[in-house]
């Protein structure tokens, strides 16, 4: 075997830089730009009653919201929270101080949004009830009940139209529980699930709405869905599988109404990852063979 020890180094150097230009370039595609959406603090309708508002937190309900958004990955999220807002001010203003140093955040730098959405939140429950049990004294049966219903208006920020609308909805009713008190209201881990449920549709209809689900390959009986765990699926979910067509265009204001969609078949989800998911063709339900740049939706 050959030893390189008493060779001189610019001969070992050569080779090693040879054999690295004989290697192919590596090109990356740019990512493409996220669309920004903000979210505004929910407003509160005329159908939520006062006695209930002190249990509805609209800042926690922003807060899963906004994380809902972000788990998508698929959008930008720009906060509209006003104490991180502030926060933001305030690092701006110590960085025009003599104490920065080096480039730092300018005041007025904030992002502006291409959708807002703003939540309305329509009815909101959250009680209580409780009857006393039969020939016992002192002891009552108790359930908790809750409900929270909104719409979600999305808004273009350029032109000032509304671009859909979602409508939002949990409830929640715990099992009847035997207590010595009537008294009291839910613990507010039932308000978060609520929040947490309606932030989760919200999150699906608008990536629903800007980016609907596609097939990404298909082979044999298998297909793989741009969808991961941010898309809301889970394993035995039946979808509908439809082939674009001609683009449908308003004949008065020649706005296009998307494309004319033909059911082809059905799939079902065999497996979720994090960023895509497999379904298994149905062949009893479907038509046509499903390809690549097929749309997939929910029933």
């Amino acid at each position: 075997m050959c030893r390189l020890s008493n060779a001189p180094n610019f001969l070992f150097i050569t080779l090693m830089l040879g054999l690295l230009l004989l290697q192919p370039c590596q090109v990356y595609a740019q990512p493409i730009e996220k669309p920004r959406v903000a979210i505004k603090k929910p407003l509160v309708g005329k159908g939520v009653k006062k006695p209930v508002l002190k249990y509805l937190n609209l800042s926690k309900l922003l807060v899963e919201m906004e994380a809902s958004l972000q788990a998508t990955r698929k959008f930008e999220v720009l906060t509209r929270q006003k104490e991180t807002l502030g926060a933001i001010r305030e690092e701006q203003e110590f960085a025009k101080s003599d104490f920065a140093k080096g480039d730092a955040a300018q005041e007025g730098q904030f992002e502006n949004a291409n959708f807002l959405v703003i939540p309305i939140v329509q009815d909101f429950k959250f009680y209580r009830s409780a009857r006393p049990v039969p020939n016992i004294s002192n002891k009552y049966i108790r359930r908790d009940s809750g409900l929270l219903e909104i719409n979600a208006q999305v808004v273009d920020t350029e032109s000032g139209a509304i671009k859909t609308t979602f409508y939002l909805k949990s409830t929640f009713a715990t099992k009847d529980e035997v207590v010595n008190s009537k008294r009291g209201a839910p613990s507010s881990v039932h308000f978060i699930k609520m929040a947490k449920r309606v932030s989760a549709q919200m999150a699906d209809q608008l990536v629903d709405t800007v980016f609907p689900m596609r097939v990404l390959n298909s082979q044999g009986n298998q297909v793989w869905i741009n969808r991961g765990k941010d898309g809301g699926l889970k394993v035995g979910d039946i979808l509908n599988v439809y082939c674009p067509g001609e683009e449908l265009v308003d004949p008065d204001t020649g706005e296009s109404l998307g494309s004319a969609e033909m059911l082809v078949g059905k799939i079902k989800v065999t497996r979720v990852n994090p960023k895509f998911t497999i379904a298994e063709i149905e062949p009893k339900n479907t038509k046509e063979p499903i390809q690549k740049g097929d749309i997939v939706r929910k029933p």
